[in-house]
């Protein structure tokens, strides 16, 4: 997998070399319960997926392109996705990817590691 992400780096500081844990979900809901895009404040009391990461954007896929010129049992895809202007591509095997959709929203969560 190949990732280019665009970071608020006043928010979060990333230096390169950094190592991090990072965790693509369609949901903050620990029981995966999809949730319909708008807050709702009963669920502030509830455990969140968020509770363990530092940083988290909430953004849309708007694009996903393949690879038209491979073999199907090697097709690579990339997924974009816009974070209210911080963009993402991830690229990777088809497998890896088949649950991206456009238009589907996403989160991302992120924590450094310490080694």
């Amino acid at each position: 997998m190949d990732l280019i992400l665009d970071i608020n780096i006043q928010l979060y500081p990333v230096e390169l070399g950094d190592k991090f844990r990072l965790v693509l979900a369609s949901t903050l809901r620990e029981d995966g319960y999809p949730d319909d895009g708008e807050w709702d404040p009963r669920l502030d009391s509830m455990p969140s997926r968020a509770d363990s990461f530092e940083y988290v954007m909430y953004g849309k896929i708007y694009r996903i392109e393949g690879d038209e010129g491979a073999a199907e049992s090697n097709t690579r895809l990339a997924a974009y996705v816009s974070f209210g202007g911080l963009l993402m591509r991830l690229q990777g095997d088809a497998n890896n990817l088949h649950n991206f959709e456009v238009d589907n929203h996403i989160y991302l969560l992120m924590k450094k590691l310490a080694f």
